[in-house]
């Protein structure tokens, strides 16, 4: 005889629950997970407005759905397993063709459920209204605007990064990081219409990985050319 259950919702959560106690934590905690993971993905899509180039701190997306550091990481590894996310370095994400298509087709029918998530209606969405994170949010506050100041200059900066890079003493993964940043930078450069935003949270970026290793000549030299771009 099957044992009976029930349904209940708490803090937004739908859960299915036997009688038996273990079963109700069990379950409980594979729904809201399920959640979690729809939740940080459609954040991500948000933020990102389905842009594939455009690139975030997972730590700060969880932070964002308070949720712990382990917690964003053990969704990061789900959604990277299922080609919804990508990892561009150790630190930063960005969505795939495949998130984006998951997400709008979850929105497109929020009482189906999808091939990775429950129906969007029985999830509680959350809406970042006037959310400061922007890709690559390193520093803990922000300003809410950002002026590129002589564009000429940042221009020369970057070429100068690019130049040494080779040369500076410090991680694979910072140099990864590294050039992401470089990348959105240069994006940002090109585009009619730059996100400043972006601009700036990747030279906040790169001047954390440069701070790191600014015992070394080549780092502290370009860390002179760099403050005074983020107006230090």
């Amino acid at each position: 005889m099957p044992r009976p259950h029930i349904l209940f919702r708490e803090m937004g959560f739908c859960y299915c629950a036997d009688i038996k106690d273990d079963l109700i934590v069990m379950k409980g905690s594979m729904s809201e997970l399920s959640e979690k993971r729809f939740q940080f993905l459609h954040r991500l899509y948000e933020l990102s407005g389905g842009n594939q180039n455009q690139l975030f701190e997972e730590r700060d997306i969880g932070e964002e759905l308070n949720l712990t550091s382990e917690q964003s990481d053990i969704i990061g590894q789900y959604l990277k397993g299922e080609d919804l996310i990508k990892y561009v370095s150790r630190r930063k994400i960005a969505i795939t063709h495949n998130g984006v298509v998951e997400i709008e087709n979850a929105l497109l029918a929020p009482d189906e459920p999808t091939a990775y998530f429950p129906p969007v209606n029985i999830i509680n969405i959350h809406h970042m209204e006037g959310s400061q994170i922007q890709q690559g949010t390193i520093d803990s506050t922000q300003a809410g605007t950002f002026e590129i100041g002589n564009q000429k200059q940042l221009s020369e900066f970057i070429e100068l990064l690019k130049d040494k890079l080779p040369e500076l003493e410090i991680s694979a993964d910072d140099k990864s990081e590294i050039e992401a940043d470089v990348a959105t930078i240069e994006i940002q450069m090109k585009s009619n219409r730059p996100k400043t935003g972006f601009i700036k949270e990747s030279l906040l970026s790169i001047k954390r990985i440069l701070e790191g290793a600014s015992g070394a000549v080549i780092a502290t030299g370009l860390l002179k050319y760099l403050l005074p771009l983020l107006g230090g």
